[in-house]
């Protein structure tokens, strides 16, 4: 056995050197940790460095699965940020940001471990960073409810009200005694111009609420329907919607409190405000289940032509059959003639409306409109004709439907023409309707402007085209398509009056809602030359406008 051998055999020795490896492993240790806790990346703590061209640098830190991270990068020059997995895969590369920017960005981690930051420098120069971890918050932390609620368009009664009670610790049977008073919604002005009113829906929790959602005919630009919910006063019994919309508005509208993400089940919840007096389209015995609330802003534009008078001289109404040879039915269709009216008398000018059920009913009430308006010489003395479709064929009739077009044009107006005294000049006739009947109005002027001179559109639904359904519109196809007919046919001898409501944009992305597409067709009329009087109104697709502007319709066709 040699020396060497002896020695290693030697038990003293054989300890030290296991002491010593021992020391070694554990210097190792503590040095490769070390000069990895450098690179550990922790709230707030800001790691400035300068970084040579070409080359890189790497910063861990630990997550869990779904924790968001949040860091920013302050530098000079140009730097990439690549984000490492616990397994080393990249999971994301942000793009280069300018030059000496103050670049945050963010990620949210795909599974627990230790992540890896990547700062590399693409150019030739060195650069200088400041690398800080701004945040980093658990899933549950960031996807819960908030605890506060920051209103966009404040009111000022609610804020006074939420600063009185943390200020004085009063409750809030004042403020719905005075809210009793005025009713709701609560009306407050809004910016310097009088454009826009501040409108608040109020809710009084009496049972357990955890929601109320305002649903109704007024719409709100870039706010989803989902979002249009009251919110709670602190821990008050106080629920409530502050909405910027336009002076003078009017729509209709009901609460449903506790509203449920199934629409089968909102016929038990939602119903009129309670502390809104108006209501419509119920009955007085209705209970609040059945009836929508009214709503008029101030500075609603009066509608005095809707006013019965008991000395203004009435016309008459009556109703007959006509048969149709062109759609092999028998078409109900009522007739109004003005007071003094004379079969023998002098020509009166004549009006075909469609949907003539809804016109004859006490919120259109198309026959007093009529009385006062010939009785006020408003405009000259007029025949109506107000058009009925049969069960369930409205919008098969309505909707650009060539033979019923034929059957107005070629049946029923000679009909009247016989039986009436009435003008046969397309001057003096106007065609009319709303919604499906504002497209059928435009439509038969389209086809026969040698029958019909005047058009009366009420939020026509002229957004229609052919390849899309009445409900279900698809943005892949062009929509419009009756404005598309008029651009391609030569000028037509028809004044049109056209109006659309405010509320009536489009909120579902289909390329146009009845505002976009009648603004459309306005356009491409004036282009051929014809006269169009147009109209925009603070209001929704509902028969709360329409009543009044048709007597402005009729003035600007019709009147002296």
């Amino acid at each position: 056995m040699n020396d060497l051998a002896r020695v290693m055999h030697i038990p003293g020795f054989i300890m030290n050197n296991r002491r010593i490896a021992s020391l070694l492993s554990c210097l190792l240790f503590f040095l490769v940790h070390s000069v990895a806790a450098q690179n550990v990346l922790l709230p707030g703590k800001v790691e400035a460095h300068e970084i040579e061209g070409g080359k890189a640098q790497t910063y861990s830190l630990e997550l869990k699965d779904g924790d968001y991270a949040s860091i920013s990068l302050p530098q000079q020059g140009k730097l990439n940020i690549t984000v490492l997995r616990p397994d080393r895969s990249v999971m994301r590369r942000f793009p280069e940001p300018l030059e000496d920017a103050d670049k945050q960005y963010a990620f949210v981690a795909e599974g627990s471990g230790t992540y890896s930051i990547r700062v590399a420098n693409p150019e030739t120069q060195s650069s200088k960073y400041e690398l800080r971890l701004d945040k980093v918050l658990s899933m549950n932390a960031r996807l819960q409810a908030p605890t506060s609620w920051i209103d966009p368009n404040p009111s000022p009664r609610i804020e006074a009200l939420r600063q009185q009670i943390l200020r004085d610790h009063v409750g809030t049977g004042d403020f719905w005694k005075q809210v009793a008073k005025e009713g709701t919604p609560l009306v407050e002005p809004f910016g310097s111009n009088g454009k826009y009113q501040l409108v608040t829906f109020l809710w009084r929790a009496t049972y357990d609420t955890r929601n109320v959602l305002v649903l109704g005919s007024l719409a709100v630009p870039n706010l989803p329907r989902t979002q249009y919910v009251m919110h709670r006063l602190d821990n008050t019994d106080v629920w409530y919607w502050t909405v910027k919309l336009p002076a003078g508005a009017r729509f209709s509208y009901h609460l449903s409190p506790n509203d449920s993400p199934n629409e089968d089940q909102r016929s038990a919840t939602a119903q009129s405000d309670p502390l809104n007096a108006h209501r419509v389209e119920c009955l007085p015995t209705s209970t609040r289940f059945a009836c929508r609330s009214l709503a008029e802003l101030p500075g609603a534009p009066p509608q005095p032509w809707l006013v019965k008078n008991a000395s203004t001289p009435q016309g008459k109404v009556e109703m007959f059959t006509v048969h149709s040879e062109i759609q092999k039915f028998d078409r109900l269709i009522s007739i109004y003639t003005p007071a003094g009216y004379r079969s023998d008398g002098p020509l009166n000018r004549l009006l075909m409306l469609f949907d003539g059920d809804e016109y004859l009913s006490p919120t259109m009430n198309i026959r007093t409109t009529m009385d006062n308006l010939i009785a006020a010489h408003r405009i000259p003395p007029t025949v109506v004709v107000l058009v009925f479709n049969p069960d369930g064929k409205r919008l098969k009739e309505l909707v650009a439907n060539p033979e019923f077009a034929d059957s107005m044009a070629k049946e029923v107006v000679p009909w009247v023409w016989v039986h009436y005294s009435v003008a046969h000049d397309a001057t003096q006739t106007v065609v009319g309707g709303y919604s499906a009947g504002g497209l059928a109005a435009n439509y038969l002027a389209l086809r026969y402007s040698s029958i019909f001179g005047n058009v009366i559109s009420q939020s026509g639904a002229v957004w229609w085209s052919p390849e899309q359904g009445i409900y279900d519109r698809d943005p892949m196809y062009d929509s419009n398509w009756l404005a598309r007919q008029f651009a391609a046919s030569p000028r037509l001898p028809v004044k049109f009056y056209i109006e659309a409501g405010l509320f009536e944009i489009d909120l579902g992305g289909t390329g146009g809602d009845i505002l976009e597409a009648s603004r459309e067709l306005r356009d491409v009329l004036q282009a051929k030359g014809n006269d169009v009087h147009f109209h925009q109104f603070a209001g929704g697709h509902d028969a709360l406008t329409w009543p009044g502007t048709i007597a402005d319709a009729l003035i600007e066709l019709l009147g002296r």
